[in-house]
């Protein structure tokens, strides 16, 4: 049994019509990124980025601290030793050729870049919209405390118009009031006043399904 081989040391860079082509045959973008990359940047004498990148980043901490360090000192002589380094730890011309085996663990390789990316980018964006949150409620628990037991006529008002905006914002109410209930140490009263208020208003079930998670502890 034969080892395939790339016909040629890559496909790149990639024009829209080979993307199309492969996106119409269904092809693993993940597999043509990794057949395309070795010819995007490269040229006789030149490394490609993505051996360039490997290369720097096998070099130990402590010289690649030392050669930044040189860098932003200043030292001219720091991007030629980077290029010579780069330079000798390029494969021979021999070893440029791939077989798929080596297409398929590239591949796979970058796509679990590209998921961990993405995954650090949607817990930075979780992170983001949890810090507005809690901003916004605490502006609004200060507005809250400014306005004390007057709250409750705001709640009661937004009950009596018996729709799902009204219940929605009472509901709303509720829940902030519980939680500068908490930050007063007065949950106690806070439930009391929740249990009256579910009491009054038993009839509307609309209105009570949404206080289930107002429940006191």
């Amino acid at each position: 049994m034969t080892t395939a081989i790339e016909p040629l040391p890559g496909v790149g860079p990639l024009t829209g019509a080979l993307e199309a082509v492969a996106e119409f045959f269904a092809v693993d973008p993940d597999l043509v990124a990794a057949a395309a990359e070795r010819t995007c940047g490269a040229g006789p004498g030149r490394i490609s980025r993505d051996a360039a990148r490997d290369a720097l980043a096998s070099l130990p901490e402590l010289e690649k601290t030392e050669l930044l360090l040189r860098l932003a000192e200043g030292d001219p002589h720091v991007a030629a030793e980077l290029k010579r380094r780069l330079q000798m730890s390029r494969p021979r011309p021999s070893a440029g050729l791939r077989i798929a085996g080596d297409l398929r663990a590239r591949a796979t390789a970058i796509r679990e870049e590209r998921e961990r990316l993405q995954a650090e980018k949607q817990e930075a964006e979780r992170r983001r919209k949890a810090q507005e949150a809690e901003k916004a409620q605490r502006a609004r628990l200060d507005a809250l405390k400014q306005r004390g037991t007057a709250v409750w006529g705001d709640v009661e008002a937004e009950i009596e118009r018996r729709n799902p905006p009204g219940y929605e914002a009472a509901a709303g109410l509720l829940s902030d009031f519980k939680a500068l209930s908490m930050d007063q140490g007065m949950l106690a009263d806070f439930a009391r006043r929740l249990e009256a208020i579910r009491d009054r208003h038993a009839r509307k079930g609309k209105f009570i399904e949404r206080l289930k998670g107002l429940t006191a502890p």
